[in-house]
């Protein structure tokens, strides 16, 4: 499906106004309330790629509000789709992994709708309800709040019934609309299970009874993933509120019973089940269906989220190592193009602080179209503006410094002597700053690749000294000289300078040899900043230690 049809004009700028201003120009012309939704089916732990539905669907809503119309955001948890499979690992309350060995008697709860599968963890009323609330948490750490709807509620409250009976009225129109998306299924297809009474799972159906609303059915098990789950047996009748619509007649009964009129939604639907999902509306349900959004699936680390690679993250994992508005502003970025999130080198952050300079006017884009864009995407990814540009510590050289010094009081100190805090820090960017420093720890601790990682070392060591050159070693002891005075880091700039004159090396082979000498690696940090964070005195024993 091509989005940019979707799109009004060329003229508007961010992606989430141009739809706001289609929403808001269907909801005029067909007297609507704007409803924008978002849906998960609460399997499990959702991962940052699953945020794309909530978060695409927030700005678009925040957009429409912005704009002076009233709006209204709702989130529905698919919460009677069965159990299908158990997830490796599985996430508690309060973000702490567990492995699913821990909990062997879920297994038997496969095939059951994930309303009435137990919480494993106890403190929910259900598996449904605990992660879903877990979702919710990180939701709203990112400053999202949409309302949550249960799919199971509306079951109980007989909300589906009309488009329940509406399939079944029309079984044949519904065989053919089928027929053309699905070859796999049969003439006596009824796109309905029931709940069976005895043992709890999910079963197709064999008829149904328009006049009792009921269906009967014989419990013999249902493909899940390919698997066949076993049935009791169980032969009988249930309500409509005892079961569930199949997902490609589910989907447009939510649309319909929450009046929606916006949805975005990952192109895995947009090839599948909404193609059908427009005709099952228009042709068995009687409206017109919701303008749609069609976003890419993001890469993490130039890689397909999957659990065996061990990327799959969600959201409050990921601000353990970023703050929540550098986050949300990866997501701001147009939907149509596949992005890579890395979390290695944290290139977002850069991005994100980037955006913040050419908003508060203290940097400039290369076009005036360009620098629109881009201070409403810091809008949006920033719930509460700063009234002035926020004073920042580089996360780059947090990470490093956290490896030096164990309290943040100390690394804080550091950055004051290296220049990187000013007295221009207010009371809250040095909160921000403090706050900084524990993201990079965890991010060392979680991500950071093997060369960022470093370890300043007490003495020259004697492989170290084995592979310098003389020119090397006097460079060395050259600089062990000149740092016995305070230096700026300017002035340690011109001091470098000098000893690679006078020793006749190249600036390569300096650099490399101080960076071997200080932390046993040839790369390393912006070497002036570093020396005067660490302490000059600290590296003037080291180097007179060769």
């Amino acid at each position: 499906m091509d989005n940019e049809n979707m799109e009004p004009n060329e003229s508007s700028l961010f992606w989430a106004d141009q739809l706001a201003e289609k929403i808001i120009e269907r909801a005029q012309k067909e007297g609507k309330k704007i409803v924008i939704r978002c849906g998960q089916t609460p399997s499990g732990g959702k991962h940052i790629g699953n945020l794309n539905d909530v978060i695409r669907a927030h700005f678009v809503y925040r957009s429409v509000i912005e704009k002076g119309h009233e709006a209204e955001f709702v989130h529905s948890t698919d919460d009677r789709d069965p159990l299908k499979d158990i997830p490796a690992k599985l996430a508690d309350l309060n973000t702490n992994w567990h492995p699913a060995e821990k909990f062997p008697e879920l297994k038997k709860y496969l095939g059951h709708p994930l309303c009435r599968v137990p919480d494993p963890f106890g403190c929910c009323t259900s598996w449904s309800a605990h992660f879903t609330k877990v979702w919710e948490i990180g939701l709203n750490q990112l400053g999202m709040f949409p309302k949550i709807k249960s799919n199971d509620d509306y079951y109980k409250q007989g909300k589906f019934n009309p488009y329940i009976r509406m399939v079944f009225e029309k079984i044949d129109a519904v065989g053919k609309i089928i027929a053309k998306f699905q070859e796999t299924k049969g003439d006596d297809y009824i796109p309905f299970d029931a709940i069976c009474p005895k043992c709890g799972m999910l079963a197709n159906i064999s008829s149904f009874d328009l006049q009792k609303e009921t269906v009967h059915f014989t419990c013999g098990g249902k493909s899940i993933k390919a698997k066949k789950s076993e049935g009791c047996g169980f032969e009988g009748d249930v309500p409509f509120s005892e079961g569930k619509l199949q997902w490609r007649f589910e989907w447009p009964a939510q649309w319909a019973i929450e009046n929606i009129i916006f949805e975005p939604f990952g192109k895995d639907h947009a090839e599948g089940s909404w193609k059908s999902g427009q005709v099952i509306a228009k042709e068995i349900y009687g409206f017109e269906p919701p303008i749609p959004y069609v976003y890419e699936f993001f890469l993490v680390d130039g890689g397909k989220m999957s659990a065996s690679k061990g990327n799959v993250y969600i959201v409050q994992d990921v601000l353990k190592v970023i703050e929540p508005e550098h986050f949300a502003f990866f997501y701001t970025k147009k939907p149509g193009k596949q992005r890579d999130l890395t979390f290695k080198d944290l290139m977002l952050i850069r991005e994100y602080e980037a955006a913040e300079k050419i908003y508060f006017g203290t940097a400039k884009a290369d076009n005036e179209r360009e620098e629109n864009n881009v201070r409403r995407s810091y809008e949006m990814a920033t719930p509460k503006i700063p009234a002035k540009m926020p004073q920042r510590i580089p996360f780059d050289f947090a990470a490093q410094l956290v490896q030096i010094y164990s309290q943040n009081e100390e690394v804080i100190d550091a950055m004051k002597s290296s220049g990187h805090i000013t007295s221009e820090f207010s009371e809250e960017d040095l909160k921000s700053a403090n706050n900084r420093l524990n993201l990079a720890r965890n991010w060392i601790a979680m991500f950071a690749p093997e060369e960022v990682k470093i370890n300043v070392a007490d003495a020259v060591s004697a492989d170290v000294k084995a592979k310098l050159s003389q020119g090397q070693i006097s460079a060395l002891k050259m600089l062990a000289a000149a740092l016995d005075e305070k230096k700026t880091e300017a002035e340690l700039g011109e001091e470098f300078k000098r000893i690679i004159a006078e020793t006749k090396i190249t600036p390569q082979d300096f650099y490399k040899a101080c960076y071997l000498a200080i932390i046993g690696k040839e790369r390393g940090p912006k070497l002036a900043g570093f020396i005067i964070a660490i302490g000059q005195e600290r590296i003037v024993k080291v180097l007179k230690s060769i």
